[in-house]
């Protein structure tokens, strides 16, 4: 995830270098300008973006310049102090996953029944034991008297009543379950890097050329930074050749520090080859979209001198551009 960060400021950085280093000449650029060693001073020639197939040496470039390896797809810069810094990757990790959502929050227990206490314990009272039923009296001496009756029994008592029991407490009510935390934000992709299919435009007619596909899939409801180099090769023939970069739908959700037009005058009649640099974001609507580069030969003279074209296209997925 930092390499990302990393990446969105450096680019960032890349494209304000970019949008205001361009000078108004380099529109009509008549060769490809050789840069001198490290002793130029900002005050002859702008801060620029370099590359090559190699990191770059000590004596490449002026301090605030930038250097794209684009062979191990790295970037150094900005220079400073005549030292080239460490390289910084172009090719990100993968795509990190989001965090867990919150776990929700438990819901308050239920209250425990009260116990209804019983109405009485108290034990009913026993009845009173029956009175002794009296002695007969003694029969005189002489003749046995008459056997005495024997007394009735005294009644039971009658048993006390049993205390009723105390009717059970309600049951509390459960807890409310906790809701479910949001779901993490997803992590960004990684970088995607293309190298375009080589091209040729070979026209008699002005202001014609061709068609290419730079980005064939961009994802609705996305935003992506893009970095497009393309290098133009002809033999002989001065020229001009113009490029430009728009979405396949025409809509108005690409930004890009396009280079409109580059002129070719090629005096010596040598092999020339060009490079010329796309960058920018583009924001994609609801629907899915594709960048188109369009080239067209201004002058029409590519007929018999056919413009050979190869170049290298890099894409990511931003969570936002601001």
């Amino acid at each position: 995830m930092n390499s990302h960060k990393a990446f969105n400021r450096v680019f960032a950085t890349v494209c304000v270098l970019t949008l205001f280093a361009v000078q108004p000449g380099f529109a009509a650029t008549k060769s490809v300008i050789k840069i001198k060693s490290a002793g130029r001073t900002a005050n002859s020639i702008p801060n620029t973006i370099l590359n090559g197939s190699s990191a770059p040496t000590k004596s490449l470039g002026i301090n605030g310049d930038f250097y794209i390896d684009t062979k191990n797809l790295n970037i150094y810069g900005p220079k400073k102090n005549n030292e080239w810094p460490a390289a910084i990757p172009l090719r990100g990790a993968a795509g990190v996953a989001g965090t867990d959502g919150k776990t929700g929050t438990p819901g308050v227990a239920g209250s425990d029944g009260k116990t209804v206490t019983n109405t009485s314990t108290v034990s009913g009272t026993s009845g009173a034991t029956g009175a002794t039923g009296a002695t007969g009296a003694t029969g005189l001496a002489g003749s046995n008297g008459a056997a005495g009756s024997n007394g009735a029994a005294g009644e039971t008592g009658a048993a006390g009543a049993s205390g009723s029991a105390g009717p059970a407490g309600p049951t509390g009510p459960a807890g409310s379950t906790g809701a479910t935390g949001a779901p993490g934000a997803t992590g960004v992709t990684s970088i995607s890097v293309t190298a375009l299919t080589p091209w040729t435009i070979s026209t008699a007619a002005p202001g014609t050329g061709t068609l290419v596909t730079a980005f064939p899939v961009l994802s609705p409801n996305k935003n992506y930074v893009f970095t497009i180099i393309v290098n133009a090769t002809r033999s002989q023939n001065p020229g001009q050749i113009k490029g430009t970069i728009e979405l396949n739908s025409k809509l108005a959700g690409l930004k890009s520090s396009v280079v409109t037009t580059y002129g070719i005058a090629n005096i010596d009649q040598t092999i020339l080859t060009s490079e010329i640099m796309f960058h920018g974001s583009i924001s994609v609507g609801a629907s899915a979209d594709a960048a188109i580069l369009k080239f067209l030969d201004i002058t029409g003279t590519s007929l018999n001198d056919p413009i050979s074209f190869t170049g290298f296209a890099w894409l990511t997925e931003v969570g936002s551009i601001t």
